[in-house]
């Protein structure tokens, strides 16, 4: 019932700073993400140092800018995380977290930073810093730059296409092949991948390839190649 009481927005302030000294900890953590909690009692539960409370400390709106610096350096990554987004995280910060030696970090950076792209908070990136994220040693990393290469603009699209597709992953090759160039594309005809094939098939103007894609034993390829240009000088092809 504490815990209940602790998380609900209309919790009077004297209740929650009574709560915020409950022996447990997971209600002291509620007290903790409430956005009215005060920021006195904030400070103190911060000074407590427990990890579930400073995780929700870092995502409180109402937490004050010098504690969420402190903690966007805490040894743990996950508390790092979480002031990520935090509204008042100072450019530096921020530009740290970037950097973070931790890959969750520096994946969870590129979502949020994706994010405020797509919502044109924030310019695209500059051929440096798109050579930069490329160069990520993290799999998680490249995994979230190519489920959102439709962010980017073309030539920035097909470079970093090209770019990823050299990973073999295939997470990554479902995803970078949409945008690749036909040179570096093509070459993945044979893929176990239906979606792979269908999308050579469908764009491929190779005509071998074509022709081969065009009999693939997949439904889903020989629609995809159905859908080529090439398809309608193809013999006996319909109109």
């Amino acid at each position: 019932m504490a815990r209940l009481i602790a998380q609900q927005h209309r919790t009077p302030v004297p209740v929650l700073e009574a709560l915020s000294q409950h022996p447990d900890i997971f209600t002291r953590r509620k007290v903790a993400g409430n956005f009215r909690t005060p920021v006195a009692t904030l400070r103190t539960l911060a000074a407590q140092r427990q990890l579930h409370i400073l995780k929700a400390i870092g995502g409180n709106p109402r937490t004050p800018p010098d504690i969420i610096d402190d903690l966007a350096r805490h040894p743990h990554h996950t508390i790092r995380i979480a002031c990520l987004t935090h509204r008042t995280l100072s450019f530096n910060r921020y530009y740290e977290l970037a950097h973070d030696p931790h890959p969750a970090v520096q994946t969870a950076w590129l979502a949020h930073e994706l994010g405020l792209i797509r919502a044109n908070v924030t310019p695209l990136p500059t051929p440096g810093e798109l050579s930069e994220w490329l160069d990520s040693p993290h799999l998680s990393f490249r995994r979230v730059l190519a489920r959102h290469l439709h962010l980017l603009t073309p030539d920035q699209q097909t470079a970093a296409a090209d770019d990823l597709l050299s990973n073999e992953d295939p997470v990554i090759l479902e995803h970078a092949i949409l945008y690749a160039s036909e040179g570096k594309r093509n070459p993945y005809v044979r893929n176990p991948s239906t979606w792979v094939r269908g999308v050579i098939a469908a764009r491929t103007t190779d005509p071998d390839l074509f022709d081969c894609l065009l009999n693939d034993p997949d439904e889903h390829v020989r629609r995809a190649a159905a859908r080529n240009p090439q398809h309608i000088t193809h013999p006996g092809a319909h109109p």
